[in-house]
């Protein structure tokens, strides 16, 4: 995936959950500085949700000054040291 954002811009990227299992979505950035920070889904969509459901996370990416950064989101579970993750997203993000 390719993303364009212009300083300051944020895009979204919805990751699907496996919280009840274990598993929480990381971040790594690579190339140039963009700020990435990933969170739970806002309240309201887990409001209604049934006890026990997983909740999706969400990783914000915010351009920071022009440039390339590659994006790399990894779903782990924190204490398991499996070599591959049971999911990734690679997002290269153009920053200008």
């Amino acid at each position: 995936m390719e993303v364009t954002l212009r300083v300051g811009e944020r895009a979204t990227v919805r990751l699907p959950g496996l919280g009840t299992v274990g598993y929480r979505w990381a971040s790594d950035v690579s190339g140039d500085a963009v700020a990435v920070s990933v969170r739970p889904a806002p309240r309201e969509e887990i409001d209604g949700r049934p006890p026990g459901a997983s909740v999706d996370e969400i990783a914000v990416i915010e351009g920071r000054h022009p440039g390339r950064a590659t994006v790399t989101l990894e779903q782990r579970r924190s204490w398991e040291n499996r070599p591959q993750p049971q999911d990734q997203q690679v997002i290269e993000v153009i920053v200008t």
